[in-house]
């Protein structure tokens, strides 16, 4: 990224009147862009028959979010220059940004009999698979694009979008790892190989990453919301780091003063110093003010949930879901808060005369999100714990290892799910086989997966091995203290409740509170440490 460009979220509005979000490279700021807009505008009327100027006003719309006059502007583009092939390239990608992936297929297929460049024509058929929603096809367009154009880094982020979107971070890494080869300063490829490090667990090349990129563009939004994220995890809220976290959260604000995740950051700035009101308050206020906007009805819902208030978190996430049945996160989010608000499940969702339950998130989500490995864990997790369907459940589970059996987190998952149906032994066997392929310092994932291989282990009848892998987790805890010290002492007391140490537990949870753990994990600890001291106070009464 060039000085003189920087990355902007823009906010448009696809034509069912739903508000979404993206960010876009952009060279100057929005001010002066308005004012080229009046004097572009001005010129296409005076001389509707030129197609330069036409053009750069349909750019210029694009970069403020006005996209339906940029359609319009860049179809009177090709009208008069049909031949353009990046131009019908942009019309299709802002078409498929708009949700209208009809429109950008014709586009792209009339573009794809304009190019005799077999690198182009490949890049384009990989264009037209993801509109079709066949992703392997894609894949493997993109892939023969790029190793006939090896150092167009196009090529390769495209390859390493449709991996994301797969679910697939050992996928997008290779992608991103060429992109980094040919310019190691690329700032997408360093953002997204964060994530998908973090994914599988590799926290310190991640954390690396997150460095290298902070240098090179500290104030970029998605690198300004990954060092939130990190800060809020660190639970960096007070004193002079508090400030320093308050001010990335102004920043972020400023640049995106009407996203959904600019707010979420900042209720959760309230939530974690303690002001769990203010908090939920925050994002009331944002879905009031856009209800179009689906990610603000998913972030009021997840926040509600975390605060406790889970029936009203339902609700919420019943909104999105019912704005935008197209996100994978917002269905995760339905199948972890219904469970928890009914049991057993019963209709709960009120749609436009229909109704919504958890059975049938979980079979739609299944149906639109096959290529997930989360997809598969989770729609067992409710098979087996709501619905007590085991052998389904186990079986549906399992797809997500074998979707990506080098990742760790999916055996660490399945393992759950196998063990909360009362198989220990292959919950063991599927939790160690995570153990094993998780990187170096991966205590994130790893200090869960040690607690419950305890667990399995104690009601296996082994003590000896329960007790190592209890110990295990007590040593993990100091290494992931300095990342997460919530979660940290929330693991701690379960190891230490598991060894039966009942006044370390005791301290463990307790830290853990006052350090603002969340809910539902804090609702657990909570009738636990009721458990606890209501011992300690029987064996000083005897």
């Amino acid at each position: 990224m060039s000085r003189n460009t920087a990355i902007s979220l823009v906010q448009f509005t696809q034509f069912s009147g739903l508000e979404l979000n993206t960010h876009l490279v952009v060279e100057e700021k929005p001010a002066r862009k308005q004012q080229k807009i009046i004097t572009l505008s001005k010129y296409v009327q005076k001389y509707p028959q030129g197609w330069k100027k036409r053009l750069e006003l349909a750019g210029l719309h694009y970069e403020i979010g006005n996209w339906q006059q940029a359609v319009a502007e860049y179809r009177q583009v090709i009208e008069r220059q049909p031949q353009l092939i990046d131009v019908h390239l942009q019309l299709g990608k802002i078409l498929q940004l708009m949700g209208l992936e009809k429109e950008a297929l014709e586009i792209y297929e009339k573009a794809l009999l304009l190019s005799a460049n077999e690198g182009t024509q490949n890049h384009i058929n990989g264009l037209i698979a993801i509109c079709r929603g066949e992703s392997q096809k894609a894949i493997i367009a993109f892939n023969l694009a790029a190793a006939l154009e090896p150092d167009k880094v196009v090529h390769w982020l495209a390859l390493a979008q449709v991996y994301q979107g797969r679910e697939n971070p050992l996928g997008t890494l290779s992608a991103l790892e060429q992109v980094l080869s040919i310019n190691p300063d690329d700032v997408v490829a360093l953002i997204y190989s964060y994530d998908a490090l973090m994914a599988v667990g590799d926290i310190q090349t991640a954390r690396g990453r997150l460095s290298r990129v902070i240098a090179l563009a500290g104030d970029d939004f998605r690198v300004l919301q990954r060092q939130i994220d990190q800060r809020y995890q660190m639970r960096l809220v007070s004193g002079e780091e508090g400030k320093l976290t308050k001010k990335m959260i102004t920043s972020a604000l400023r640049q995106a003063p009407h996203g959904a995740e600019a707010h979420n950051s900042l209720a959760y700035y309230h939530i974690f110093r303690g002001d769990w009101a203010q908090g939920v308050e925050v994002l009331a206020k944002f879905t009031a003010e856009h209800p179009n906007h689906p990610y603000g009805w998913y972030y009021y819902g997840r926040c509600l949930f975390h605060t406790g208030e889970y029936q009203k978190a339902a609700q919420m996430m019943g909104k999105a879901y019912h704005l935008y049945p197209d996100d994978c996160e917002i269905y995760r989010a339905l199948c972890e808060i219904l469970p928890i608000v009914t049991s057993p499940p019963t209709p709960l969702l009120q749609g436009e005369g229909s109704k919504t339950t958890l059975a049938s998130i979980e079979e739609e989500m299944l149906k639109r999100f096959p290529e997930r490995w989360s997809v598969w864990v989770t729609a067992g997790r409710v098979l087996v714990e709501c619905f007590k369907e085991i052998e389904r459940g186990c079986q549906v589970s399992e797809q997500g290892t074998q979707l990506h059996p080098q990742l760790a987190d999916a055996w660490f998952r399945h393992g759950r799910v196998l063990a909360l149906a009362g198989k220990h032994q292959e919950a063991v066997e599927a939790l160690e086989k995570g153990w094993h392929i998780l990187p170096a310092g991966g205590c994130m994932q790893s200090v869960p997966a040690a607690v419950w291989l305890g667990e399995s282990y104690q009601v296996l009848g082994d003590v000896e091995a329960s007790k190592g892998w209890w110990e295990a987790a007590c040593v993990g805890c100091q290494e992931l203290r300095a990342l997460n010290p919530a979660a940290a002492d929330y693991w701690l007391g379960r190891a230490l409740v598991g060894l039966g140490d009942r006044l370390g537990a005791i301290q463990a949870y307790e830290s853990a509170l006052s350090q603002q753990l969340l809910y539902p994990a804090r609702g657990e600890v909570e009738k636990t440490l009721q458990r606890l001291k209501g011992k300690g106070r029987k064996g000083s009464g005897g």
